[in-house]
């Protein structure tokens, strides 16, 4: 690459128009274009390959979200037979290759799509007719032979490749902040072959100034997550794709769920319907029994750890963050205070650290998912004047504003109420929750059951990808048509959150509505229901 050109100097001069090809030079406008990228033509390399006759064409700036190389007049940068050496002219298509980027989208990548069937490589390696690839900087373009350069692509849109080990740099490009949390943060990435997009997880491995260790960043802690994500297989828990641990940082790459988290799906709309509720708890209980039947306890069950893969009403749900989960075997029993105060079960506020509780804790955090999904607010405060959040919880006395609890089905409080019962003997079990009268819904239990069915079916073929790119090209070549056709692959892996939000979320409270609520409905009293 470095015998082909110095760039490094170059790119100081982006605003120079010196032997520029870029037409709009003429004539410049009264703005300054927002030049996304820059292609240097390539200069002779040391075993004398080189595309171009005599002098090299000058650099051409990128500004459209779209440019195409061919030798139809209609190509962005046409190649006429006085510029390259006859060896390839007669190589290149009428529309040889393509480069796109969503302009509208934060540090989207390049990507430069294949139309040719003498082929496009990048780096030496093949795209092949009808493929897609994402370019990266300093990426070198060749056209009919992979010793053929053309051009090196400059991207200006700076990302922070350099920023992460050379391992990941080389397999994904790396995007914008997704969001952060205690425990680290959580950056868009994609696949450069594939062009899908993943979520990826940085963890710091710090360590406090006295030598001990960052309780929420111990190494031990971090591999506990990693070794418990890499062995679950389930539509409803989010997968790795996969994880690279080096000495101070764990770089873990997720599927990305594009809907956000059901905190914010609950905050936007206030409260859920009954009806969308069913579909949406149905998916987490079956995603819970199984984790338990893995051995495994999740303990921070919460609306921010569900993530919804898209915008629809009805959508994928996907359990996530498995800091605080642990394995339980027959005769294993937890006894870390853990997890997140407002959905901590009774039995573990009460344990201290001392007493022993089981998997029955993440029924009661379930429960308090439900209550806050119909109601639109809390169960527990610590807020409340007169009794203490612990006190509130380990006598399982939730709060129940009339004006919405009056608004909840029968079947629905009986539920609830089950689910947050103190003695976890009493509780009731996650199979008597999917028989429970409030969850027998046709019409939900059969879309459930075929949404997860058709996610499984698409895990085999996660290998298969739509590039964005290619829906919008036809295949042209050297024929006489100018239409162009475009193989479309199978849509890939499913994706954590596309939105402002990230697998570890930042820590958020759902605010109460009740004093609202109150003052719009006078008669609307606040009570108090305890669980059984």
């Amino acid at each position: 690459m470095g015998d082909d050109i110095n760039i490094d100097s170059e790119i100081q001069t982006q605003t120079q128009t010196q032997n520029s090809q870029v037409e709009w030079s003429q004539n410049t406008p009264s703005f300054i274009p927002n030049i996304w990228g820059r292609l240097y033509p390539t200069r002779p390399s040391l075993n004398g390959q080189n595309c171009w006759k005599n002098k090299p064409p000058g650099y051409y700036d990128l500004i459209q979200a779209e440019f195409s190389l061919g030798r139809s007049f209609s190509c962005t940068y046409v190649i006429r037979k006085e510029m390259v050496n006859e060896n390839i002219i007669k190589n290149i298509s009428k529309q040889h290759f393509i480069l796109k980027r969503d302009l509208s989208e934060p540090l989207c990548p390049a990507i430069i799509t294949d139309l040719s069937h003498n082929g496009t490589f990048v780096n030496g390696i093949l795209v092949g007719k009808g493929n897609s690839r994402i370019l990266d900087d300093n990426d070198v373009i060749s056209v009919s032979h992979q010793s053929m350069k053309i051009f090196v692509f400059k991207d200006l849109f700076k990302n922070e490749q350099d920023q992460v080990p050379r391992e990941i740099s080389k397999k994904y490009y790396i995007s914008r902040l997704l969001g952060q949390g205690a425990c680290g943060i959580v950056k868009l990435v994609y696949d450069k072959i594939k062009c899908t997009k993943y979520a990826m997880k940085i963890i710091k491995k710090s360590r406090l100034t006295n030598g001990q260790f960052n309780n929420l960043n111990d190494p031990k802690k971090i591999m506990n997550e990693i070794n418990i994500m890499k062995a679950l297989k389930h539509p409803c828990v989010i997968s790795t794709e996969e994880v690279m641990d080096t000495r101070d940082t764990v770089y873990i790459i997720l599927e990305l769920m594009q809907g956000g988290e059901l905190f914010d799906r609950i905050s936007k709309q206030h409260r859920l319907t009954e009806q969308l509720t069913r579909f949406l708890f149905r998916q987490m209980v079956l995603a819970v029994k199984y984790l338990h039947s893995q051995g495994i306890t999740h303990r921070d069950l919460k609306p921010e750890n569900v993530l919804l893969e898209s915008k629809d009403e009805r959508t994928l749900v996907k359990i996530t963050d498995f800091g605080m989960s642990k394995f339980v075997g027959e005769d294993s029993f937890m006894k870390t205070m853990c997890g997140t105060p407002l959905y901590l079960a009774p039995e573990v506020l009460m344990a201290n650290g001392q007493r022993c509780y089981g998997p029955q804790v993440d029924v009661w955090s379930l429960g308090v998912i439900l209550f806050v999904c119909v109601t639109g607010y809390l169960p527990f405060s610590t807020e409340h004047r007169f009794t203490t959040l612990k006190d509130q919880i380990v006598k399982g006395q939730y709060c129940t504003s009339l004006s919405q609890w009056r608004k909840i089905s029968v079947q629905g409080k009986h539920l609830i109420g089950r689910m947050l019962t103190v003695q976890p003997e009493r509780r009731i079990t996650l199979d008597e929750i999917l028989n429970h009268p409030w969850m027998q819904d046709e019409d939900v239990i059969i879309s459930v059951n075929k949404l997860l069915s058709n996610t499984t079916q698409m895990k085999l073929f996660s290998e298969l990808t739509i590039s964005s790119t290619s829906t919008s090209v036809l295949d042209q070549e050297n024929s006489n048509s100018d239409g162009v056709t475009v193989k479309l692959a199978a849509t890939g892996k499913r994706a954590l959150s596309d939105s402002s939000n990230s697998s570890e979320p930042n820590p958020k409270k759902l605010k109460l509505a009740i004093e609202e609520r109150n003052n719009n409905d006078s008669s609307s009293t606040n009570s108090y229901c305890s669980g059984e």
